[in-house]
């Protein structure tokens, strides 16, 4: 069946050889006569359709004739001048015009949308409809072919998901390699993504990416944080073992000045230079006994999947309910590290970490229902670092504070009232320590 639109009071000419026979199914709607020995002339009279039916040398052919409003024809050939392009083709049909076709690109789609956006006011005054039904031919390619240019991206591909989202699937070798294909989509999926459109990832790895993080949490004093310092030593590498260093002093050679062989010059030399690598370390003075290391922990986990640990325990308190009853909970104390580790594309670990040291304080303690509950000191802070595989992450200045009282006093006179305090004497210790973390993450792929 061949469909016909025509304007109302207008006709069209349509190719027709051998006609033998004509019908219209409704006269009012539309009419039909030979045009010469190869042509139709179909007139539109009313809005509407209706079938045409012709016999052209014994075979019969159909046609649904559309016969539209005189001004959906008009907006019609506006929108087709304003979008000139060459495969989008624009036609009214009963009360609505209808854009279709396909365009190569997104930026072309949004052009045309934008065009067909500003008839909609328009359409609701006038009662008619526009209809956009142009799709895009490779909606993604331009994204497919740059991705596919990254050495170890050749099996990554890019959908859309309907939503304004970009959808990132396919295999890689390791976690590092998915990272750069997320980050290289999100830096060139601009254009195909809404307003709240994300980068999803859909990628699976051909060996499992862990990362494990080396801890020392170490607790040092007024004294050892005035002596914690830097030591340079001589880093040399060991060639029996690749990647590996044979630490000592560090070596330093001298250049003989070009003005030494002037008179009263003689001891004037050049630049000096270093012969081994400096290998920085940090003093903690731990043998002098001014720190001590509170725990070593090690942590393996998968990227962006947090790990924790606590060095301390959980006390009871009391919570007061309805009805005058209580109920116990458990609050953690002690040292808490919360670290979340991710892998970069450029192989980098991204490290949100969270320290924290809180200690059980009885002067502030508070009475509830005959029960003694002890308030918590605490010291948190919460940062975001991005270190190379292997690099220490150092994090100081969480203070731990300690008030002690001790109290001497003589059996049964030290309880004697008024008089009591004669035979008992307080004394009282303060001391400040600072808790420093030192985290090591590393990537392990198996």
């Amino acid at each position: 069946m061949h469909v016909i639109y025509v304007p109302s009071g207008n006709s069209t000419l349509v190719p027709a050889h051998g006609v033998t026979r004509i019908a219209v199914g409704d006269a009012h709607i539309a009419g039909a006569i030979p045009a010469g020995a190869s042509q139709l002339l179909i007139n539109g009279k009313s809005t509407g359709h209706t079938s045409l039916f012709v016999w052209e040398d014994g075979v019969r052919i159909e046609y649904e004739v559309y016969v539209t409003e005189q001004r959906l024809d008009d907006y019609a050939r506006v929108i087709r001048n304003a979008i000139d392009e060459p495969h989008v083709t624009v036609v009214t049909a009963a009360d609505s015009i209808l854009v279709s076709g396909n365009v190569d690109d997104v930026t072309e789609f949004n052009r045309i949308a934008d065009l067909v956006s500003r008839f909609l006011a328009l359409s609701k005054t006038e009662k008619f409809e526009v209809v956009n039904a142009v799709t895009v031919s490779q909606p993604l390619g331009q994204l497919q072919s740059q991705l596919q240019k990254t050495p170890g991206l050749e099996r990554v591909r890019v959908d859309l998901d309907g939503k304004g989202n970009v959808v990132v699937s396919g295999t890689v070798e390791d976690r590092k390699t998915a990272q750069l294909a997320l980050q290289r989509a999100g830096g060139i999926a601009g254009a195909y993504l809404s307003g709240d459109g994300k980068v999803i990832d859909r990628i699976a790895t051909d060996k499992t990416t862990q990362i494990g993080v080396k801890v020392y949490v170490l607790e040092v004093d007024d004294t050892g944080m005035s002596q914690l310092g830097l030591r340079l030593q001589g880093a040399t590498p060991n060639p029996s073992n690749p990647g590996t260093y044979t630490y000592g002093s560090a070596s330093f050679i001298a250049q003989e000045s070009p003005l030494a062989s002037t008179a009263g010059r003689a001891l004037h030399l050049g630049p000096f230079s270093r012969v081994t690598a400096l290998a920085p370390t940090l003093d903690l003075v731990l043998t002098t006994g001014h720190a001590k290391i509170l725990s070593e922990p090690d942590l393996i986990t998968t990227p962006g999947v947090p790990a924790t640990f606590l060095v301390g325990g959980e006390i009871p308190y009391v919570v007061s309910t309805t009805l005058g009853q209580v109920s116990i909970v458990f609050k953690e104390y002690g040292v808490k590290l919360d670290m979340t580790p991710t892998i970069l594309g450029n192989g980098n670990i991204d490290a949100i970490i969270a320290p924290e040291v809180s200690d059980l304080d009885y002067t502030n303690a508070i009475e509830i229902n005959g029960f003694q509950i002890p308030a918590l000191k605490t010291s948190k802070l919460s940062t975001e670092v991005i270190v190379q595989p292997g690099e220490s992450v150092v994090l100081g200045g969480i203070l731990r504070r300690i008030d002690q009282r001790t109290i001497q006093s003589i059996p049964v006179l030290g309880n004697l009232p008024i008089l009591g305090k004669l035979f008992r004497s307080t004394s009282y210790q303060h001391n400040d320590t600072d808790v420093v973390f030192v985290m090591t993450p590393e990537a392990i792929v198996r």
